[in-house]
């Protein structure tokens, strides 16, 4: 039930590209990529969300730790459903290498009959629309049981360097996208690097999304 919810959100999420791109309001500027040519003609792109600034807002099951607890605070979303899978719904601002903000993105994780998986959503004006998308060994509350690993203690500000990689190898995949990124293939690696925790749970750091691409099958 909850895959078929996230794909429902993912499919609404599309229908509003689509809509915008069939019925477009106006014509948004291209900000310049910063690209990287690799073997085999492929491209390289690394996507960087830096927290707190860039944390948008999320929602999640209680079980699913730090990154689930409702951003911003007091905000009404609507109810998770009690009972089912866990589901993790998390939104930022995007930015590109050099620290412009190029766009919006949504990540919705939940645990499947096969594992958990993850997608991303990446919406980048003048650009067009990437989708990733990882069935990975990423389990719940993969950040906060690396920051316990490394002497954090609950409700309790932390210092340090903690590097989870939650997408990577051969189950990480650019899925599809529009415009620029239209018939684009190839894979990711998304990893949180969390420098420190506040007094009131706010994880500071960045999360980069390393995607290389290539067109064609």
């Amino acid at each position: 039930m909850k895959a078929l919810f996230l794909l429902g959100l993912l499919a609404g999420f599309a229908g509003v590209l689509a809509g915008a791109h069939f019925f477009p309001w106006g014509q948004a500027p291209r900000l310049p990529s910063a690209t990287s040519v690799v073997a085999n003609g492929g491209r390289a792109e690394r996507f960087v969300i830096r927290l707190p600034a860039d944390r948008l807002a999320a929602e999640g099951s209680s079980t699913l730790g730090l990154r689930a607890v409702v951003h911003p605070a007091g905000a009404s979303l609507p109810p998770l459903g009690e009972g089912q899978q866990p589901v993790l719904l998390e939104q930022f601002k995007v930015r590109d290498v050099n620290g412009a903000v190029i766009g919006v993105a949504a990540r919705h994780w939940t645990r499947t009959p096969a594992g958990p998986a993850a997608a991303w959503l990446l919406l980048l004006p003048g650009r067009g629309a990437l989708m990733l998308t990882a069935a990975s060994g990423e389990g719940p509350a993969a950040v906060d049981s690396a920051l316990a690993a490394a002497g954090r203690k609950p409700k309790q500000a932390w210092s340090g360097e903690v590097d989870v990689v939650t997408a990577d190898g051969d189950g990480a995949k650019v899925l599809s996208g529009s415009e620029e990124f239209d018939g684009l293939t190839g894979r990711y690696t998304e990893t949180w690097a969390v420098t420190g925790v506040g007094a009131d749970d706010e994880l500071q750091g960045t999360v980069t999304l390393d995607t290389v691409t290539y067109r064609g099958s």
